[in-house]
């Protein structure tokens, strides 16, 4: 059986550190070597961690204060010695089984380079079921030629890891796509493993949805990588000021700003409730995606200015 390694990062987890370590202490199959990079918490993030090594748990820990998640990552598995490396954090709960099925793969056949794992919502309230619906496609609708990873849910070889550069270490708001995308172009083959599950809460706020979002689209355009959902967020913006500047003519036209949040409404509820089969939930969820698109508008234009601010990288 070939080695494999869990590695993650946390910053400031106080509360959800005991969970964690509680679920990969006591995987169905146990990783060869855990190592954890903190940020430099303050919270006692790192004394229960400490706490653990000290009863006998089997986790490296190396503290990097101000350490991104790419740093931390890349410390991480410079640390260890698998060939194998599975990755998740600290704010997700993985499954009993989640490292043996996120590694599998990569045993079964030495063709596979990089599995990507499923991550499944955990909300406690409409409200998070509905920013699940909003922004997680259901396992079904996953498309594994063209689903891109999440660290949340992971695994790779270590050649891979190399060959693709590693995290990069510049980019601190959406490291996990300029990985995948350098994994791509090396050559690595990707598998979609929906076994391989991990669960995390959805943003419980407003602000935290619009912070998480916005941070991942500046990441993108600092990087200069164009999806098909900031797309829609500039054409919804472009048809918003068509509206106004047509209505300012001619005001009846008004009646275009309720047509179109009618469309936008039925569009997200219809595919919340595909989601969830949950009408209180699909009636929250076009908030949510709203909330989104803004932050997409907002992040990419800031990443796009500060791309070019900073010359061309």
């Amino acid at each position: 059986m070939t080695q494999a390694a869990l590695v993650t990062t946390c910053y400031q987890e106080a509360e959800a550190i005991d969970h964690f370590l509680d679920a990969i202490l006591h995987q169905s199959r146990p990783p060869d070597e855990i190592v954890i990079v903190d940020a430099g918490s303050d919270d006692g993030t790192v004394q229960g961690i400490r706490a653990r090594i000290a009863a006998g748990a089997p986790i490296g820990l190396i503290v990097q204060p101000g350490a991104n998640r790419s740093v931390g990552r890349n410390r991480a598995i410079e640390a260890c010695t698998a060939e194998l490396v599975a990755v998740t954090d600290v704010g997700s709960l993985p499954a009993a089984d989640w490292f043996e099925q996120i590694v599998a793969p990569l045993e079964a056949d030495a063709d596979v380079d990089i599995v990507a794992g499923y991550y499944e919502p955990a909300p406690r309230s409409s409200w998070e079921a509905a920013v699940a619906a909003a922004t997680v496609p259901a396992v079904d609708e996953v498309d594994p030629a063209s689903f891109l990873p999440s660290s949340r849910s992971v695994a790779f070889r270590r050649r891979a890891w190399e060959a693709a550069g590693g995290y990069p270490e510049h980019a601190w708001h959406n490291e996990d796509t300029p990985f995948d995308l350098a994994l791509k172009a090396s050559g690595a083959r990707f598998v979609f493993a929906p076994a391989a599950l991990v669960r995390w809460r959805p943003q419980s706020s407003l602000r935290g949805l619009y912070t998480q979002f916005r941070r991942y689209a500046r990441g993108d355009g600092e990087e200069c990588l164009w999806f098909s959902h900031y797309a829609k967020a500039y054409l919804l913006a472009l048809a918003c000021l068509g509206l106004l500047w047509v209505s300012l003519l001619w005001p009846g036209w008004l009646w275009g700003y309720a047509a179109l949040a009618v469309l936008y409404w039925a569009r997200h509820a219809g595919r919340a409730k595909r989601r969830t089969r949950s009408w209180p939930v699909a009636a929250l969820a076009p908030v949510a995606n709203a909330i989104v698109d803004v932050a997409h508008l907002v992040g990419y234009t800031a990443g796009m200015l500060s791309r070019k601010s900073q010359g061309e990288r």
